[in-house]
């Protein structure tokens, strides 16, 4: 058996842990792959979307190179960890420094290399489903097209990535001696010091960190965004490095908890299972709080265009109502044959107000099938935009056209635009001077959502008409590429996340696998096995995700209060969603390493 023969059969031997490894790396190569192909594409730098788009996937295929870089490093760091007892022994059999040096380089250049193709062959699959995904969900009509560049770009920067990380990393290991290697499977065990005083420091950083975030005004959110980053950023480090260890031996101590059923063997190396993946966590959390809070951003402000705009109870609207616009609007809704309710009304401007009487208010009111407005003689009723955003400060009297009214109640209201401050008034008021704006309103069509969009698109040309369902469609598609990139990001960074913690997983298989073979010759179940494999599987996957999530809901919350808005229903419904992935991924990893940690067991 020559020197390659050996390296071959002992990759094939551990399948186990060079398989996590090798799709790890796949899925990294995988994801540049997929961002060189919409990077360039030709339809992204032409005038069906933004050519910022591309821009951005240009840049966002650059982090995630860098991104790649660090990931491979760390999981091929990890993966030589686990190893370390197998290389003791190669070198106790006379296998030299140089020659492990070169095994290692040899597996790492072979594995980059079929990661890199399968790769690349994954991704061009995984690129036309998210052509099609973009295509449905987003209406982005982008074609097929083979990714020459893209797939040019891949292979030989991965494969360089590759060359550069296995010479590096080679020169670590003949730091280690044979003794250290050997013992490698009883490192983690005994004892290990915790600091009391960082576990505390976590808690004030990171309690500091989100005061600061939720508490400062407006427009200030973006004067402290680094500080709390920075603060928040140290505050999980100890988090997990720390606190949660000390957490733990805290909960040891308890004999109600430790003593319960199988708590015992869950918590005997609970802690050194926390201190060794402390890192890991850290990664996952600060990872998977980019994905919340980008994705989490991005959706919310286009549910705030557009779900202020969802409220419009009018579907067409002329701003002049010149006889030329109202005909426009009337002979495109004949020619789609749609029936729907004209109203004309008059609000007057004067004086840096907008006034509208109570009798035209409340033609405006029945056609939107709201509440009408009496005001009495003397008095006015402020309108302001429903969706929070403030036209002026209230005030208790209004001088409209030289009469001085009682401000008596402020009514939030869609049928009016007020990003000047409006006022419903008694027809009893003169306006004497002010500026008569006559404005026509169509509601209640009777037509489907595409069927308006085509009347808005009929009369686009017309600068005084809005039609609210073109205008809606218009800005879903503007900000659709933007949106699309963000998400795709967040998507990547969250399942990368994924990934370590799964890489972690299979990592410590071997090391699992004797301590539960031994417990289970002392007559332990299979279900109280599969308990306890489903408990420390969840510890893996939920403690950096808890964590993140918090993260990210902070964060969403001070993005809003930037608008004066509280958490919206955008936010938590990005963050349910990653939960309930996360949850999916659970479920499905903890029954695959079941199956090969019971199969070992009882083998």
């Amino acid at each position: 058996m020559n020197f390659r023969q050996f390296v071959v059969r002992n990759t094939m031997r551990n399948k186990h842990l060079y398989l996590a490894y090798f799709l790890s790396t796949l899925f990294a190569v995988m994801v540049f792959f997929t961002f060189s192909v919409f990077a360039f594409h030709p339809k992204l730098g032409g005038d069906a979307l933004n050519s910022q788009a591309q821009i951005g996937m240009l840049g966002a295929a650059i982090i995630i190179y860098g991104f790649a870089f660090f990931f491979v490093l760390y999981s091929m760091d990890v993966f030589l960890q686990s190893r370390k007892k197998e290389f003791g022994l190669l070198m106790i059999q006379g296998m030299s420094p140089k020659q492990l040096r070169k095994m290692v380089f040899i597996e790492n250049i072979v594995i980059g290399f079929f990661a890199t193709i399968s790769g690349s062959v994954v991704g061009i699959l995984f690129s036309q489903f998210i052509l099609w995904l973009s295509n449905f969900l987003m209406r982005i009509d982008l074609g097929f097209y083979f990714p020459t560049q893209a797939l040019v770009l891949t292979v030989v920067a991965f494969m360089a990535l590759f060359f550069i990380i296995s010479f590096v990393i080679q020169f670590r290991l003949p730091k280690l001696n044979v003794q250290t290697l050997l013992k490698a499977g009883e490192l983690g065990k005994g004892t290990f010091k915790i600091s009391p005083l960082k576990s505390g420091v976590a808690i004030l950083l990171l309690a500091a960190g989100y005061a600061t975030a939720l508490l400062a005004p407006g427009a200030s959110v973006f004067v402290v965004f680094l500080p709390v980053v920075f603060v928040v950023i140290v505050g999980t480090k100890f988090l997990f490095d720390q606190l949660s260890v000390w957490v733990i031996e805290k909960l040891r101590k308890n004999d109600k908890i430790f003593w319960k059923k199988t708590n015992m063997v869950v918590f005997s190396d609970l802690a050194f299972r926390m201190k060794d993946n402390a890192r890991s966590f850290f990664l996952v959390a600060i990872i998977s709080t980019v994905a919340f809070s980008a994705i989490g951003s991005l959706y919310g402000f286009r549910q705030l265009i557009v779900g202020s705009m969802d409220e419009t109870p009018y579907a067409f609207q002329a701003l002049d109502a010149k006889e030329s616009s109202v005909n426009a609007v009337n002979n495109a809704l004949q020619k789609y044959d749609i029936q729907s309710d004209e109203v004309p009304v008059t609000v007057y401007t004067g004086e840096k107000i907008q006034v509208i009487s109570q009798r035209e208010y409340t033609k405006l009111a029945r056609a939107a099938k709201t509440a009408i407005l009496q005001p009495k003689a003397g008095e006015a009723i402020q309108l302001k935009d429903s969706s929070g955003v403030e036209n002026a400060a209230s005030t208790s009297a209004v001088t409209v056209a030289g009469t001085k009214l009682k401000v008596v109640k402020e009514v939030d209201t869609t049928i009016l635009s007020t990003f000047i401050p409006t006022y419903v008034v008694n027809d009893q008021v003169a306006f004497n001077d002010y500026k008569a704006n006559h404005y026509v309103y169509w509601f209640n069509p009777d037509a489907s959502i595409n069927d308006q969009i085509k009347v808005g698109k009929a009369v686009e040309k017309n600068k005084d008409i809005v039609s609210v369902e073109f205008m809606k469609d218009t800005i879903i598609q503007s900000f659709a590429p933007i949106l699309f990139v963000g998400i795709f990001i967040g998507i990547v960074f969250f399942v990368s996340a994924g990934s370590f913690l799964y890489f972690r997983l299979y990592s410590d298989m071997d090391v699992d696998i004797e301590k539960f073979k031994m417990i289970y010759k002392m007559g332990l179940a299979k279900k109280e096995l599969k308990k306890m494999i489903y408990q420390q599987i969840g510890i893996l996957f939920f403690t950096p995700i808890i964590v993140s999530v918090v993260h990210g809901a902070i964060a969403l919350t001070a993005m809003y209060h930037m608008f004066n808005l509280g958490m919206q229903l955008a936010g938590w419904q990005v963050l349910g969603v990653f939960v309930v992935i996360q949850i999916i991924y659970y479920l499905i990893a903890r029954v695959f390493y079941f199956r090969k940690v019971y199969q070992a067991v009882t083998a």
